[in-house]
């Protein structure tokens, strides 16, 4: 049997899910091709159910610093429950998405996809084998943990990304994060908070090493960790390991070792793409193995699209969205959208929250610009100081010779949602002046960049003899 459709979808995670949405809802006929579970790796085992849990390690840690200033007792961790409150939050998600995808007339369709020509799905399941036609079709097949040779990964004592969550249903004193990226912190606080005593070893000389991250942030970050008791050994890797019924050894590259109850591998992601067939179609990868797209979120084969995990970049589930709506758009109507995977707010829950989007000083200085860094501190914040959690800070980056608005980085408690607000000034025509612009609530955590920015900018105005307002990323009117 051969169903024709616009456009065809292959993989239901956070990207895959938005592109099939996105298309649909500009009229195209639209099916979308699952293998596995529903949902993809962002609602099964990693952004929601450790935003949940992260939420939760969160609560314990402001109760804890709350305790004498009008709190008493003691809050307990209880993994068990909050394993179980995730497993209902997951289920309850998953059972809502093709009920969402019924009412834009999206085809769900599960089984494995295997492309036979660049506008010809083979689809093999167990209700149906069957031929898929599209005029597009978009590649959403995520990524896979990268694999750490000393360290094999059995998925019970020695687990990685994929395995992670499911492994918190069994107890673990002592834990081995390999990898100070975003997984490594964000495991790192969970077990913390939840009575687990955690070490995170990382190979280079700081956490959290992403460009859009700057320095000043990591390292606030590591110090919050540290507080809390995790203990950060960076400049070492491991060198060889050995699983047993009781705990798995470690041997370290400084000659140390050690010996803990679990071993979490954070070292990063591989594309998943190996039995889709693009070889053969002529698909061109890059030395890494991602699929190599343009601006438009286009392959090299006409008509035949890829987002998200498989072609690197961020690698985010904020990510794989953003290029879900640019290629569900472009595959349904033409090219017309470009990437601007800047655009798009990078967060980290742990020990303390981080956030980032737009360009750091470094990666504003590399592009050209002249930088300037404005940091306001969250002690400027009576919200803050109210909450009693005024460490912290928030940077905008803009351009000392124009005022640009190039990008920005919150730390501190509220940081996935502050963000959104250096996104917006990134976005708009007003650029710096965005924050000016606004009228805040008082008391609120948003209130002290608008005051920050209104003296400021008033000394930047006589400094200055031609403004630039936009933002690095604002549209033309």
């Amino acid at each position: 049997m051969k169903t024709v459709y616009d456009v065809a979808v292959v993989g239901c995670g956070a990207g895959g899910y938005q592109a099939a949405i996105t298309a649909a809802r500009l009229g195209a006929q639209v099916a979308l091709i699952e293998r596995d579970t529903l949902g993809g790796s962002c609602l099964n085992r990693a952004c929601v159910p450790k935003k949940a849990l992260a939420h939760m390690a969160n609560l314990l840690a402001e109760t804890q610093a709350l305790a004498g200033l009008g709190l008493s007792g003691r809050l307990t961790a209880d993994l068990k429950a909050a394993i179980a409150f995730k497993d209902k939050l997951v289920a309850g998600l998953i059972r809502g998405l093709p009920v969402r995808l019924q009412s834009l007339s999206v085809d769900l369709r599960m089984g494995t996809a295997h492309l036979v020509a660049p506008h010809e799905i083979h689809l093999s399941g167990p209700r149906e084998h069957a031929t898929i036609s599209a005029r597009s079709i978009i590649l959403a097949t995520g990524s896979a943990p990268r694999a750490l040779a000393p360290c094999p990964v059995d998925h019970i004592r020695i687990v990685n990304g994929d395995s992670f969550i499911e492994s918190l249903s069994r107890a673990a004193d002592t834990v081995l994060c390999i990898g100070g990226g975003a997984l490594g912190i964000e495991a790192a606080f969970i077990l913390r908070q939840f009575g687990s005593h955690v070490t995170i070893i990382e190979s280079g000389p700081r956490l959290l090493d992403r460009p859009v991250i700057s320095d000043r942030a990591a390292g606030f970050l590591e110090r919050r960790l540290v507080a809390l008791g995790v203990t950060v050994r960076k400049g070492v890797t491991v060198q060889e390991t050995k699983a047993y019924q009781d705990g798995v050894w470690v041997q370290f590259s400084d000659g140390s070792e050690g010996q803990f109850d679990r071993v979490l591998v954070a070292v990063g992601r591989v594309p998943q793409s190996d039995d889709l067939g693009l070889a053969a179609l002529g698909v061109r990868f890059d030395s890494a193995g991602f699929v190599v797209t343009d601006e438009y979120c286009a392959t090299n084969v006409p008509g035949l699209y890829a987002i998200g995990d498989m072609c690197g970049g961020v690698m985010t589930a904020a990510g794989a969205m953003h290029d879900g709506r640019i290629a569900g758009e472009n595959a349904a109507g033409g090219e017309k959208r470009q990437r601007r995977p800047h655009q798009v707010p990078l967060v980290i829950d742990s020990a303390v929250s981080v956030a980032a989007v737009g360009l750091s000083e470094d990666m504003a200085e590399a592009a050209g610009f002249t930088p300037g860094v404005l940091s306001v501190p969250f002690a400027a914040s009576v919200k803050a100081q109210a909450y009693n959690d005024a460490g912290g800070f928030i940077e905008i980056v803009h351009d000392e010779e124009t005022g640009q608005m190039l990008g920005g980085c919150v730390v501190g408690a509220g940081a996935d949602e502050l963000v959104h607000l250096l996104a917006a000034a990134c976005l708009s025509r007003r650029g710096l002046w965005t924050f000016t612009d606004l009228n805040y609530g008082h008391p609120s955590s948003g209130e002290i960049m608008g005051a920050a920015l209104d003296s400021y900018l008033g000394v930047l105005s006589q400094s200055v003899d031609t403004l630039f307002r936009p933002g690095i990323y604002a549209h033309p009117d």
